[in-house]
């Protein structure tokens, strides 16, 4: 995935004294810009007052609100989680929960954590216990950061660090919390899954931008655990070659496919695309998500891939895989089997179609 360019020097000065009005203003009017906005029109029209909460929490701390909000990153990372934001929401308003129970949501890879961010400010509290935001590159919790790590003063303040003199721990409506898991490491996998599995209520699974083999494990994530009501995947790049020349042959629940089908040589160097062709890349793509998405256990769940165009100009990491264990959330489901503008959905057959192989990567 290439990265967002950076904001100009004179965009960051003039953003630092707007009002909190001009902010907003400005943030709705590039939001507006994208296409995606005619599909999520409530949801787009909300996202520029809770960026400009995030700029009102932070006031006060220049550095961190200059190294937490990229304009370029910030708009990225909501308009390619809109589809999943709008599908959360809906569940989480619609679902008739038990005496005591609420939602908890699993963040899986998160980064920083913007998703969790959004979806804090978006969600009820009375319905939501808590995000969980899960990274390999979070500090351990009773440990500083260091320079390789995530810095997660954004999330904590002074509840984590003296240092900082606000409290931002207790500024989240839904409240949000870090847990250092390598999703790569099985039994850091299994030791997860024993702590933040276990919630008196329905746990959502999100996974955005999973790189490589990641996408296996949130799937397999979703397969074993059946408290898991909703589960969001949206791949990012493909496995690497080195699946491929192990002959590997890749397993979710009772699919099975060989490695050589989905894996590629290339990586991005300094906003450049080392590697095959994008029409080749491409095809691959789709293919792996295809799998991924046969991968995803519905003997007691209905799923759905979609093809929304967030990416354009030469991306193609468009594909979104969503799953929710029966019953059905009607008010969720009458909007994701919707074709959005530019977008496609399909079925076990369809997938099953175009899941054939278009050739060798080597």
């Amino acid at each position: 995935m290439a990265e967002p360019k950076k904001d100009s020097p004179q965009q960051v000065e003039k953003s630092e004294v707007w009002t909190d009005e001009e902010f907003e203003a400005f943030i709705d009017t590039e939001l507006t810009k994208d296409p995606l906005h005619k599909d999520y029109p409530e949801l787009f029209k909300r996202a520029p007052k809770i960026i400009s909460l995030w700029r009102q929490r932070y006031e006060g701390n220049a550095p961190l609100w200059k190294r937490l909000f990229n304009k370029e990153r910030v708009l990225k990372e909501f308009i390619e989680a809109a589809p999943f934001i709008d599908a959360i929401e809906r569940l989480v308003l619609s679902t008739e929960l038990k005496d005591g129970e609420k939602f908890r949501i699993i963040d899986l890879a998160c980064g920083r954590g913007y998703l969790s961010m959004f979806l804090s400010e978006l969600l009820p509290p009375e319905r939501v216990e808590r995000c969980i935001l899960v990274d390999k590159q979070w500090p351990m919790h009773n440990l500083p950061p260091k320079q390789h790590h995530i810095n997660w003063s954004h999330i904590y303040g002074s509840f984590k660090d003296s240092s900082i003199p606000y409290n931002y721990y207790e500024s989240w409506p839904v409240k949000l919390n870090t847990s250092k898991v390598n999703l790569k490491n099985s039994k850091e996998v299994t030791n997860m899954e024993e702590r933040l599995f276990q919630n008196k209520g329905p746990i959502v699974l999100v996974a955005v931008h999973l790189c490589g083999t990641l996408s296996l494990r949130a799937v397999e994530i979703f397969n074993r655990n059946p408290e898991t009501k909703f589960f969001c995947l949206k791949p990012c790049c493909l496995p690497t070659m080195v699946h491929a020349k192990r002959d590997e042959i890749f397993k979710l629940g009772e699919h099975s496919f060989p490695a050589k089908e989905v894996c590629m040589a290339g990586k991005w160097k300094k906003g450049e695309w080392h590697g095959p062709p994008r029409t080749v890349t491409q095809k691959y793509f789709e293919r792996w998500a295809d799998h991924l998405y046969l991968g995803i256990d519905d003997r007691d769940a209905t799923k759905i891939k979609k093809t929304i165009m967030v990416q354009r100009f030469g991306g193609y990491q468009n594909e979104y895989l969503l799953a929710e264990r029966l019953p059905e959330t009607n008010s969720v489901w009458d909007v994701l089997q919707q074709s959005p503008e530019g977008g496609e959905e399909f079925n076990d057959d369809d997938v099953a179609n175009i899941c054939q192989p278009v050739g060798d990567s080597s």
